[in-house]
């Protein structure tokens, strides 16, 4: 026979209420660990991404072509004596424009697969005479005959095969060492002669293939008057981004095809410039800041929605832990905070089964797989616990719908908010109803104290 006081104590709802609180909070230890173990997976995804971009290419930013002519400039020191030093100064083309197709292909290290393409790109416009009458520059100290055409690539190691330019009817080959101080680190460069003797005004067309290794993303500086960018793929989940959206976009289960028409009145810089050593740094933030392109990205995410679901994980520790104890209040038995401790931990488990499964297979099937496991292993033990399948089968139903709710709003990633809470607020009303009329300083079960083996 148990003591009254023993009873009394098991069945004393604010003593309850208290413990399965401080199971909650104890349970957010492990749910804290999980959310680090996705954090490191996604570590260890970045790390085969950076490896395997390292030895095909990584992200490129086609910057150019700019001309650059260099020019001599003189100062005097304190004693009167003359100084010449060098300076440069960039011109940019008149009309720019690329039409390319990007070729992705899904390499895998490991469990982890990387997005990375191979560029067929078209580059071809007009460049009109460099002019220095807006500076003043006499003509005898521009360096005509130093004159270079270059082009910014920032993984060099992308580049497959060598490069010709056409320049006004004439085939040149592009050469490494293509870094422009202020602009970009490293890139192709060549040599352009007959600058000095063009009459003002005069144009020349250049044009070239570029065949470019990449990884994630390729994106463009509109350093044309008119820039103009024509892209197709087969690739099915662009990211368009950067400083300018798309004029003209389609994007089909076939892949897409997307246009920019980037005049210069939409960046921060002119058509030419020269800078000094300070104004150079300025001037590669502002360069930077108006390129544009496409990102290629995996549709989904797995360490982004497991952590998106991890956050809601004292949310089901909660709802799952009320059911239990909604079940205890109206029924003559009462739970052991072991039994609590239990369930909750399963519920833990269910994200590192989600984690682990969506690495190899699809999240949604992976999802599946890991909410069934947890729902079985719960429904079952609780129908032993409960002492009775009815009780058992409405935790199971619960659990379903909890289940269901989450995947949802882990799909409906702009309505998260609105639809997490008008669940909530569901589920608060719905717990209402539920003991609108129930006295809590007497609960039903507080007197009677079953026998374990009889069946509810």
């Amino acid at each position: 026979m148990i003591p009254p006081e023993r009873r009394v104590k098991r069945g004393s709802i604010v003593l309850k209420m208290v413990v399965i609180g401080v199971l909650m909070l104890a349970l957010m230890i492990p749910l804290f660990m999980v959310g680090n173990l996705v954090s490191e997976r996604q570590q260890r995804h970045d790390a085969v991404t950076r490896e395997v971009a390292s030895t095909w290419g990584n992200a490129q930013t086609l910057g150019g072509p700019v001309l650059v002519v260099p020019y001599n400039v003189y100062t005097r020191d304190d004693k009167g004596r003359l100084t010449t030093w060098t300076q440069l100064a960039y011109f940019l083309p008149e009309v720019l424009k690329t039409d390319g197709r990007i070729v992705p292909e899904q390499r895998s290290r490991g469990i982890f697969d990387v997005v990375v393409y191979r560029a067929d790109l078209r580059l071809s416009g007009t460049f009109q005479r460099p002019s220095f009458t807006v500076w003043g520059t006499p003509a005898a100290d521009i360096l005509w005959d130093q004159a270079y055409l270059a082009i910014g690539i920032p993984d060099m190691r992308g580049i497959r095969r060598g490069v010709q330019l056409t320049w006004a009817g004439k085939m040149l080959d592009l050469s490494p060492g293509g870094g422009v101080e202020g602009l970009w680190a490293s890139g192709l460069k060549v040599p352009i002669s007959g600058l000095g003797q063009a009459p003002a005004g005069e144009t020349w067309d250049f044009g070239f293939d570029l065949t470019l290794n990449g990884s994630q993303s390729l994106t463009f500086l509109p350093f044309g008057k008119q820039t103009t960018v024509a892209l197709r793929s087969d690739w099915r989940s662009p990211s368009f981004g950067g400083a300018f959206l798309p004029e003209s976009r389609r994007v089909t289960k076939t892949g897409f095809e997307a246009t920019w028409n980037v005049p210069y009145f939409g960046r921060s810089y002119p058509q030419q410039w020269r800078t000094s050593e300070a104004e150079k740094v300025a001037a590669q933030q502002v360069v930077d800041a108006s390129a544009f392109g496409v990102e290629l990205f995996l549709p989904v995410d797995i360490y982004q929605k497991t952590e998106r679901s991890v956050k809601y994980g004292i949310l089901f520790v909660l709802l799952t832990f009320l059911t239990f104890f909604l079940y205890e209040i109206f029924s003559p038995f009462s739970l052991h905070p072991m039994q609590y401790l239990l369930v909750g931990s399963a519920l833990c488990l269910f994200y590192v089964l989600l984690l682990s499964i969506s690495e190899h297979i699809p999240f949604g099937p992976s999802y599946i797989i890991a909410s069934a496991a947890t729902i079985g292993l719960i429904t079952s033990y609780a129908a032993a616990i409960l002492r009775g399948r009815l009780r058992a089968l409405g935790v199971g139903a619960a659990l379903i719908g909890l289940y269901g709710y989450l995947y949802v709003l882990l799909q409906a990633e702009d309505y998260a908010l609105l639809l997490g809470s008008i669940g909530l607020f569901l589920i608060l009303a719905l717990v209402m109803f539920i003991t609108r009329r129930l006295d809590w300083y007497t609960p039903r079960n507080l007197p009677v104290q079953p026998d374990p083996g009889v069946e509810a």
